[in-house]
């Protein structure tokens, strides 16, 4: 009898800290477009801040997520090879035609809804805002069936969206953790998480005359239902994900038992929260923020796990292959940076919201709205 040693080298992730950024926000686009499409649907119950952050949350990451994937693909210059050669079969290709579609109509569905707001800022007192209000690009009528429309549209777009990148990774057998059923629906579940959470850190830098943030009934029980949802589903597809892992017993590691544990113990408190926290119409700013630091790093954390720390499994061998998060672009620099630029367009743009408003745009007067 003789015994074998096979020795495997170490190697680098294939998936980089920028894919993550990549799926984060595109999945926070595609899950605020489902629920700006659900607020515009019930737009007599629910109020203008929310649908409008909702747009904002919507294009701004639409914007944000495919910057990530061209920092993802090494060089911007790289993406363009995707539309020369298209491949039927791959995933990443069909999702190179996909992707800028969806990114259109998001920011279509945004400017078309916010034309109202983006027109009041002809009677600003600065100068730039007063320019910024030629972005509206006159004065014709928008209907609301034709908003809704849009917004209909985008919905579908962003199921094709998270269609192709859940197949995306999916598609890799080599890895267990990714080849099998619940990963996908597990991040299309938990991307509603980063699109509740950027859309109330959006309401809390909007301007308002009060300290608390007046919401209708309808909106508070809109978000309370979806994350109470998204804290139930992810409750029950977690542990189903952990063990449809072929071979891999994730919990014989102890830091994945402790990875594990806290997810759990993420989603849990983001159940807690919806019950505890999203109640009344009059949400203070500061409760606002703390909703939103969870389910953003709830939506976050998430897909590091299941993207990042799965590649440090070993598949032949004993290994352990560590990862270390870098300092430098590849890593940290580069999720602070995202994360800089998102903050700053949602600065920007929601400074163009106010606070009551409706979309009714009249022909031949200035833009307005009415409740």
């Amino acid at each position: 009898m003789s015994i074998t040693e096979i020795l495997i080298p170490s190697q680098t992730v294939a998936w980089l800290p920028w894919a993550v950024q990549y799926f984060f926000y595109i999945g926070s686009a595609y899950a605020a477009a489902i629920l700006f499409f659900v607020s515009l649907v019930l737009r007599d119950k629910t109020s203008h801040p929310l649908r409008a952050a909702l747009a904002l949350c919507l294009a701004i990451c639409a914007i944000v997520g495919p910057l990530a994937l061209t920092a993802d693909l090494h060089q911007p210059g790289r993406a363009w090879h995707f539309f020369p050669h298209l491949t039927s079969w791959s995933w990443m290709s069909r999702g190179a035609i996909l992707l800028p579609i969806f990114s259109m109509l998001s920011v279509l569905a945004a400017w078309l809804y916010l034309r109202p707001d983006i027109a009041k800022l002809e009677s600003s007192d600065n100068k730039l805002m007063r320019l910024a209000a030629l972005l509206t690009l006159g004065k014709w009528q928008v209907s609301n069936k034709l908003i809704t429309l849009v917004a209909g549209l985008t919905l579908l777009s962003g199921l094709s969206i998270a269609l192709y990148t859940g197949m995306e990774i999916y598609a890799v057998a080599a890895r267990p953790m990714w080849h099998q059923p619940a990963s996908p629906i597990l991040w299309f579940v938990t991307a509603f998480f980063g699109a509740i959470g950027f859309t109330l850190l959006i309401l809390t830098l909007m301007p308002t005359p009060n300290k608390a943030i007046e919401l209708t009934y309808t909106d508070v029980s809109l978000l309370k239902r979806c994350v109470a949802s998204c804290s139930v589903l992810s409750l029950i597809l977690l542990p189903i994900w952990v063990s449809n892992g072929a071979y891999m017993d994730l919990l014989q590691y102890g830091s994945w038992f402790r990875n594990l544990v806290l997810m759990m113990a993420a989603f849990v408190a983001c159940l807690v929260m919806a019950f505890i926290v999203m109640r009344g119409q009059q949400i203070k700013r500061l409760s606002l923020l703390v909703c939103s630091g969870l389910t953003i790093s709830t939506c976050w954390a998430i897909r590091w796990m299941t993207m990042i720390e799965v590649q440090t499994l070993p598949k032949y061998d004993q290994g352990p292959y560590p990862y270390d998060l870098p300092l430098g672009a590849p890593g940290m620099l580069g999720v602070v940076g995202m994360a800089g630029l998102w903050l700053v367009l949602a600065v920007i743009l929601s400074e163009v919201v106010s606070s009551k408003s409706d979309q009714s745009v009249v022909s031949n007067t200035p833009l307005s709205t009415q409740e």
